[in-house]
C-alpha cells in the first residue's frame, strides 16, 4: 500500500510536469506564436514603432507581422532606414505581400481625409499663410556667433518679441487694424534683420551662406537618390519620368509665381489660398493620370508609409532613435526616408 502510494504521487509529479512542457512546445510549433515572431529583430526604436503600428492598424497576425519584419529588417538595418528610397523599397514589396483588405485598411485613414497622392497641401497651407517658413534661419546665425555675440543676439530678440507682441495685442483690443499692423511689423521685420546683420563679421556671414549652399546640397542630393529608387521602384520608362519633371516644374514655376502676386499686393491671401489649391489639385490630377493602376498603387501604399514614419522619426532609445543615426554605421543606435 506504501508503495502503491509513492507510486502514485510519482506519477503525479510526472503529469506536473507534462502540462507546462506541452504548451510550451505548443507554442514553440504554433503557426503564430510570438516567440517566432521574435525571430526577426528590428535594431531601431523608430522602426520598431513603425512596425507595430503597421500592424495593429492593418489588423496583421503574428506570422504576418513577421514577414512585415522581414522586410523592415532587410532593407533598413544598421540604419539604412534613414538611407534615400527606403520607404519605396517597402512600399514595393508591400503591394504584393499585403492582402487587398489589408490594402484598403492601410489607405482607409487616406480615403477619409481625401489626401492627395503628389505633394503636401498641409505645408503649402502653412506657407501660402505667412509666406516666412525658412526666412529667417536663426539656428544658422547662432552657430557661428561668439559667446559675446550670442548675448546680444538673445537682446536683440527678446526686444523684438516684445514689439511683436505689443502689435498683436493692439490688433486684438482693436486699436490697430490688421492692415496697419502688417506694415508696422514688415517695419520691426526689417529693424531686427538690420541689427542682426550689424551684429555680424563678413567672414560669419560668408560662413552662414556656404553652411545654406552646403545643406541645399545635402537635401537635393537626397532627393535625386531618392527618386532615382522611386523610378526603379516603379519601374517607369523614359517618357513617364520626363513627363513627371516636367509637370511637377510647371507647377512650382506657378507657385511662385502666384506668392510673387502676393508679395506685391496683386493678390490678397484668401486669393493666393485658393488658387494654390487649384493648382496643385491640377497637378495631382496630371500625375495621376500618368501611372498605371499597379504603379499608382505602390504610390499609395508609399504615402500611407510615409505619413505614419513621421510620427517616429526621431525617436530615442536603446534600440535606436535619435540624431547619431543619420552618421554611417551609428544608424542602428539612431535615426531621415
Amino acid at each position: 500500500m506504501r508503495h502503491f502510494n509513492q507510486t502514485k504521487k510519482g506519477n503525479n509529479k510526472v503529469k506536473k510536469l507534462i502540462l507546462p512542457i506541452s504548451t510550451f512546445l505548443f507554442l514553440a510549433i504554433g503557426c503564430d506564436n510570438p516567440l517566432n515572431n521574435d525571430a526577426v529583430d528590428l535594431d531601431s526604436q523608430e522602426l520598431q514603432g513603425f512596425s507595430s503600428e503597421l500592424a495593429s492598424d492593418l489588423g496583421l497576425s503574428k506570422s504576418s507581422t513577421k514577414s512585415l519584419n522581414d522586410v523592415l529588417n532587410r532593407h533598413g538595418r544598421g540604419g539604412k532606414h534613414r538611407e534615400p528610397g527606403f520607404l519605396w523599397k517597402i512600399a514595393g514589396e508591400l503591394a504584393v505581400t499585403l492582402t487587398d483588405e489589408e490594402k484598403a485598411r492601410l489607405f482607409e485613414k487616406m480615403d477619409e481625409k481625401d489626401i492627395p497622392l503628389f505633394g503636401d497641401n498641409k505645408k503649402r497651407g502653412a506657407k501660402s499663410k505667412g509666406g516666412k517658413k525658412g526666412k529667417n534661419d536663426f539656428g544658422s546665425i547662432v552657430r557661428v556667433l561668439t559667446d559675446d555675440q550670442k548675448v546680444t543676439f538673445k537682446a536683440i530678440m527678446v526686444a523684438y518679441k516684445e514689439k511683436f507682441k505689443a502689435i498683436h495685442s493692439q490688433i486684438k483690443d482693436g486699436s490697430l487694424t490688421k492692415e496697419d499692423a502688417g506694415v508696422e511689423m514688415k517695419a520691426l521685420r526689417e529693424a531686427m534683420k538690420a541689427e542682426i546683420d550689424a551684429l555680424l563679421t563678413e567672414e560669419q556671414k560668408a560662413q552662414i551662406d556656404q553652411n545654406k549652399a552646403d545643406r541645399e546640397t545635402e537635401r537635393q542630393a537626397y532627393k535625386d537618390s531618392s527618386k532615382a529608387v522611386m523610378v526603379d521602384v516603379l519601374v517607369l520608362s523614359t517618357d513617364q519620368v520626363s513627363l513627371f519633371d516636367v509637370i511637377n516644374s510647371e507647377a512650382r514655376d506657378a507657385a511662385k509665381a502666384l506668392f510673387e502676386q502676393a508679395k506685391n499686393g496683386d493678390l490678397d491671401r484668401e486669393s493666393l489660398r485658393v488658387a494654390l489649391k487649384n493648382l496643385f489639385t491640377e497637378k495631382n490630377d496630371k500625375l495621376e493620370a500618368l501611372f498605371t493602376d499597379g504603379q499608382l498603387e505602390i504610390i499609395k501604399i508609399h504615402k500611407a508609409l510615409e505619413l505614419r514614419m513621421k510620427k517616429h522619426r526621431g525617436q530615442k532609445g536603446k534600440k535606436g532613435g535619435g540624431r547619431k543615426g543619420r552618421k554611417g554605421k551609428g544608424g542602428n543606435r539612431g535615426n531621415n526616408k
